[in-house]
């Protein structure tokens, strides 16, 4: 898939929005969510644009699983997580929650998180 005009996190990832990057990787950047719902709440967004988790796959796809669990493990470093733990999390679609239509994963840490979340 390629970059969406209409795309918010297409046009921060292309670098035509401005952004506080916090990481970048080949395939992926991290920022700071606009909206956290913790101290630490950071998405992680792809360069290519997928619609949703269910876009990605096939063997001309080229973002690599060991690439995001790397940079989730930096990020835990980096924000004090590693010993107390975070949560990632993949909204899919309108039941999953996904509110922007373009693959991201959120990255929370800094308080106690509860299950079932919501």
């Amino acid at each position: 898939m390629k970059e969406q005009e209409d795309c918010i996190f297409c046009k921060i990832a292309g670098k035509k929005m401005p952004a506080d990057i916090i990481k970048e990787t080949d395939n992926f950047i991290a920022i700071e969510d606009l909206n956290p719902v913790a101290p630490v709440h950071l998405l992680i967004i792809s360069k290519k644009h997928y619609d949703s988790l269910l876009d990605v796959g096939g063997k001309d796809d080229n973002i690599g699983g060991n690439e995001i669990f790397a940079l989730i493990g930096e990020l835990a470093r980096e924000f004090n997580a590693w010993e107390r733990g975070f949560r990632t999390v993949i909204n899919t679609k309108n039941d999953g929650g996904q509110t922007v239509k373009h693959l991201h994963i959120h990255f929370m840490a800094g308080r106690r998180f509860g299950w079932p979340p919501g």
